[in-house]
C-alpha cells in the first residue's frame, strides 16, 4: 500500500537520508526544521513499508511552487513521483509552479510528461563547482 501524507519530526532524519543519497550533497536537519516549523511549507512522504521519498512546496492560497520532489534512487522511474504530483493537484488549487537544471533533462521530461508547460528560463539560479546553471521555469495550469 502506498501513502503520501504529511510528515511527522520523527521523520526528518530518514528524508536527510535518501536526499544526501540522492543528491550527493550536505543536508542539515535545521533545513527541514525550518521547512517543518513554517505554516506556508509543506513536506510530504510517500512510503510504502518504509519512506521512499518527499515532497517540500509551497501552498499559498489557490498555488503551489515545488521547492523540492525526491524519490530514493531504488524506486525512482516507478510512478511515485507522478503519484506525488497527482496527489498535488488534487488541492484546491488553479497553478503550480516549479524550477529545474536546464541540465536535469530526467525531470525535465518527468514533469512535461505529467503536463508542465515551460514558461521560462531564470539565468545563473543554480551555483555550484565553479559554474552556474541556468534554471527552466515550468508551470501545470488548471
Amino acid at each position: 500500500m502506498i501513502n503520501i501524507k504529511p510528515i511527522k519530526k520523527g521523520d526528518i532524519l530518514k528524508l536527510i537520508e535518501i536526499k544526501k543519497d540522492v543528491y550527493n550533497s550536505s543536508v542539515y536537519v535545521e533545513d527541514f526544521e525550518n521547512y517543518f516549523n513554517n505554516d506556508t511549507i509543506k513536506i510530504w512522504k510517500i512510503s510504502t513499508q518504509n519512506i521512499i521519498g518527499f515532497v517540500c512546496f509551497y501552498h499559498v492560497k489557490d498555488e503551489i511552487e515545488i521547492i523540492q520532489i525526491c524519490i530514493n534512487k531504488l524506486y525512482q522511474r516507478k510512478n511515485y513521483g507522478s503519484l506525488i504530483i497527482n496527489k498535488i493537484k488534487n488541492l484546491n488549487i488553479k497553478k503550480i509552479f516549479l524550477e529545474v537544471s536546464v541540465e536535469n533533462s530526467q525531470a525535465i521530461n518527468f514533469y512535461i510528461k505529467n503536463g508542465f508547460k515551460k514558461i521560462g528560463i531564470r539565468k545563473n539560479y543554480y551555483k555550484g563547482n565553479k559554474k552556474t546553471i541556468d534554471a527552466l521555469r515550468l508551470l501545470f495550469e488548471f
